[in-house]
Order: structure tokens, then sequence, then C-alpha cells
């Protein structure tokens, strides 16, 4: 469905869709940390980013962070949903061959 008025937060870059490379990160990162927790319970993941003003964002499991980062790629204009689900495809499985291989 088509938003008109919609305008991206930052400039869209000038390149070819591709899988979403923060999504690809941020998802095999969420692989080894869950295969890390185990059956344990899920601490408060967080971060804070200096670029954002020191901002400190949280997310109570791996798939709010990594459905959060998908999310901001779209916002930010730069992605597709595609590029994102694809990304996280591909993040998740090298994170289990990383968990796998060490």
């Amino acid at each position: 469905m088509q938003e008109t008025g919609w305008t991206p937060l930052i400039t869209t870059p000038m390149h070819p869709e591709y899988p979403c490379a923060h999504c690809v990160s941020a998802s095999a990162l969420g692989a080894v940390i869950e295969a890390e927790i185990g059956g344990n319970p899920m601490p408060t993941l967080s971060t804070s980013s200096p670029m954002a003003g020191g901002v400190t964002r949280t997310w109570k499991s791996v798939p709010d962070l990594v459905d959060e980062v998908k999310l901001a790629r779209i916002y930010d204009g730069v992605h597709y949903r595609n590029s994102g689900a694809v990304g996280n495809d591909l993040g998740e499985k090298v994170g289990k061959l990383v968990v796998e291989k060490f």
C-alpha cells in the first residue's frame, strides 16, 4: 500500500537492493546470544549510540532486537521489507554456523 507524503528518515542511498547488512549482523549476533543463554532467562539486551546522542535502546528478547533493526532500515529508506527478511535469514544461519564451529 502506498503512503502518500511518506519520506525516509535519511537520504536513500544510490545502490541496488541487497540483503540488509545491519539485519545480517543483528541476526547473527542474536543466534549466538540465544545459543549462549540456552534455556536460561533472557537478560535485558541494550546498547547505546554516541551517533544518536547517547540514546540507549533496550529489548527483552532477541526477536525484538532483530525486528527493530529490520524496521529501522525500512524507516530510513535504505531497504525494502524483503531485504530485511533475507538479511535476517542469512544472519541467523551465519550465527548458528559460528556457534557450531566455535
